[in-house]
């Protein structure tokens, strides 16, 4: 839409959905199975209890976010022309031709 409009667009993607190791991919194949079988909890209070299981103790987000909390992690450059599903965010930048 935005190429239809005179613009030129570029893609990024951030946070990578691929399992990056033997316990990533064995959470993700547990996670689709759960999903598939409707075994998800539906309140707050069950997923928080999941997430203990699977990742360990929970980390309160604190009031203000500040430089150097977290790893910095650059968007990659994806291709505009097929649809992408291995990134948690898109990130489109578009410039006026």
């Amino acid at each position: 839409m935005l190429q239809n409009n005179g613009f030129k667009v570029e893609f990024y993607g951030a946070f990578s959905i691929l399992p990056n190791g033997l316990k990533e991919e064995a959470i993700a194949t547990i996670k689709r199975i759960a999903v598939a079988l409707r075994l998800i909890p539906k309140t707050m209070k069950g997923k928080e209890f999941l997430k203990r299981v699977f990742f360990g103790k929970l980390i309160p987000l604190p009031p203000e976010i500040k430089d150097g909390m977290a790893e910095y992690s650059a968007p990659v450059p994806i291709p505009n022309d097929k649809p992408n599903s291995e990134y948690k965010v898109i990130y489109a930048v578009a410039r006026l031709r």
